[in-house]
């Protein structure tokens, strides 16, 4: 493994950090490349702003795909998601590795078969517990815990897998927390956002106040408060499955 070169990843990236903002907190392409550096991986990460009609040429143009969050849903009639939707299917039939974070998890869901829709228990935010349910073989880590903490932002869940994925991970509010193929060993969503660090959670948290209304906005907070993030350690999983 030392001797590989690094994969060279192509980032999808389906929304990013509002301008006025890019300067406290960096924008999205800058914490994918943090996180994935976090779970030691040396991958060469190149951008493409989809949400703005920006694609890789080909499925076959990069080792793998990580795919980002949206304030979209995956199942809204836009021309770039029906794209992106498109591209997943090709990179899928290709077996390219395919990581999907919040949005990305769910359109890869969607794209392959699943669904995705608004949930009936609303917003999800702050920092949420999930339970293994399934150890995948390249979840293999120094970690004996049967739970993992992440910074969670979203109203939209996947609620149904395509054929041949499975469930991983799952809390009471988010039952299809983590999820992988099992045909392919393709695709890997996770629905948490481990490129996130409590500060600028705590920054989108705030922007969507009168949103939440003020029993969530100070649960959400309180849960950065008192929780610790096991965002390393969920990078250390992606990076084993793009390497598996």
């Amino acid at each position: 493994m030392e001797n590989q070169p690094p994969l060279q990843i192509g980032l999808l990236l389906c929304d990013d950090v509002i301008e006025s903002a890019r300067a406290r907190y960096g924008d999205y392409a800058r914490m994918f490349r943090r996180g994935l550096r976090a779970g030691g991986n040396d991958a060469e990460l190149t951008a493409f702003n989809c949400y703005l009609g920006e694609f890789p040429r080909a499925p076959e143009e990069f080792d793998a795909y990580l795919i980002s969050g949206s304030r979209n849903g995956a199942y809204e009639k836009l021309e770039w998601i029906s794209q992106l939707c498109e591209f997943v299917r090709g990179c899928y039939a290709q077996r390219k590795k395919t990581v999907g974070i919040c949005f990305g998890h769910q359109l890869i869901a969607h794209a392959l078969g699943g669904e995705a829709r608004k949930a009936e228990a609303g917003w999800g935010a702050g920092i949420h517990a999930s339970r293994i349910i399934a150890r995948a073989a390249w979840m293999e880590d120094d970690s004996d815990s049967a739970q993992y903490n992440l910074v969670v932002l979203h109203q939209d869940q996947v609620v149904s897998l395509p054929p041949g994925f499975r469930v991983l991970a799952a809390n009471d509010f988010c039952p299809v927390s983590m999820f992988e193929d099992e045909v392919n060993g393709a695709a890997l969503g996770i629905q948490g956002h481990p490129e996130f660090d409590k500060a600028y959670c705590a920054f989108r948290i705030d922007a969507r106040k009168e949103l939440f209304g003020p029993a969530l906005h100070r649960a959400s907070l309180d849960s950065l408060e008192k929780m610790e993030l096991d965002s390393a350690r969920v990078w250390r999983w992606v990076a084993s499955f793009l390497r598996h």
